[in-house]
């Protein structure tokens, strides 16, 4: 079937609705598909809203077989991570295809192709844009529904991946808590959060709605310096933080943002957001014409049962150390408090390198306990 799938690159507005569109037409009526919401979709994609696609060197690609579209895919290279990590990678990403591993297979191609022709001698995905954004590819967990910008994926695509020659890179996990449930928490836990809220040493406090804009300036000091380590690490810059800032914070409660402090120096932070994808279920992720009402009101009254920490982080000078594990497992409690005050049943604390034994660590203490793994692969392109 190969040669009759035909692959285009994205160079018209209709084509570019075609690429967004995709999605919504190929997973609809899908139990564990939450739409995400169109406008955040068309807006990721946008360089002049998205400060993470401002300076990427891209191609955008269609498949169609028989003038139908079957598929998508993102091929992209990244200077901030060319400075940081190596100027061999490229990317792939927005994989979206009907089950057939032919145009799967395809669309890799022709990623790999513009790959090589930008003198790059490995490709690495799936990515949306960086790390910052979504990543990985659903490798287990196919039967819960994807969370606030986490991605969805089907079965068919690891082993379409595998036989065009991909290998993993490296495996995140997303953990899922019952809020409800690990009570009482273990001994250890109960431990480290009597120590830190009897040290006068160790402090915290909500997010100050008055200086929301700094607040989250010293959230991403913390998460730039936790996170500064990590596989594919890319910080945020100035810019990215002031648009992080601008679209979280419809989704943002003081009640479940919390800043920590040891000896009075920033240490520590924790947000927990609801679940947009469950707000706007049954949406098809469009807002207009009456959506967007229901999507305040549902916002409003606490319509939700899952959310998701997607940020969180400990300075790296407090790691392995009793007041940072005890200000952690302290802003979890809180903030599992706080969710539970509002309804909320379940949080999903992702995403988690598999080799990040701490954070590892202190999601286990919370209770919660790995439902989904996403996987990044890589392949050689200049054999």
């Amino acid at each position: 079937m190969t040669q009759s799938i035909a692959i285009s690159l994205v160079s018209t507005s209709g084509d570019l609705s075609d690429f967004l569109d995709l999605p919504y037409n190929l997973y609809r009526g899908d139990p564990a598909w939450r739409p995400p919401l169109r406008l955040e979709r068309k807006e990721q994609l946008d360089p002049l809203k998205n400060p993470a696609a401002a300076d990427l060197d891209r191609a955008l690609y269609l498949a169609r077989h028989g003038g139908e579209i079957v598929g998508r895919i993102a091929a992209f290279t990244n200077p901030a991570h060319d400075a940081l990590h190596s100027a061999d990678d490229a990317f792939f990403g927005y994989l979206d295809t009907v089950d057939d591993p032919d145009v799967i297979a395809a669309l890799l191609e022709v990623a790999e192709a513009w790959a090589a022709d930008k003198g790059r001698s490995r490709i690495v995905g799936p990515a949306q844009w960086g790390v910052n954004e979504e990543v990985g590819m659903l490798v287990d967990g196919f039967d819960a529904p994807n969370v606030v910008l986490m991605s969805y994926g089907k079965p068919y695509y690891p082993p379409a991946l595998e036989r065009a020659g991909y290998s993993k890179a490296i495996d995140m996990f997303a953990f899922q808590a019952d809020i409800h449930a690990g009570y009482p928490r273990p001994k250890m836990t109960r431990m480290m959060v009597d120590y830190a809220t009897k040290h006068q040493d160790v402090t915290w406090r909500k997010l100050d709605p008055k200086n929301f804009v700094q607040d989250i300036e010293f959230a991403m000091e913390v998460f730039n310096d936790a996170w500064g380590n990590n596989w594919g690490f890319l910080p945020f810059p100035d810019a990215a933080i002031q648009h992080l800032a601008k679209e979280m914070k419809p989704l943002i409660s003081p009640d479940r943002f919390y800043i920590g402090y040891i000896e009075g120096k920033l240490a520590a932070f924790i947000c927990l957001i609801p679940d947009l994808n469950e707000l706007a279920e049954g949406f098809d992720g469009k807002l207009l014409p009456f959506n967007w009402a229901k999507l305040l009101w549902r916002l409003k009254l606490g319509k939700t049962r899952q959310s998701r920490v997607p940020l969180m982080g400990l300075k790296t000078e407090f790691h392995n150390t009793r007041k940072g594990l005890g200000l952690v497992a302290a802003l979890c409690e809180e903030a599992f408090a706080a969710a539970r005050k509002e309804g909320f049943t379940h949080c999903e604390l992702s995403w988690i390198l598999e080799d990040n034994e701490s954070m590892i660590a202190i999601c286990e203490q919370a209770s919660a306990k790995p439902y989904k793994t996403y996987r990044m692969y890589e392949k050689r392109i200049d054999a």
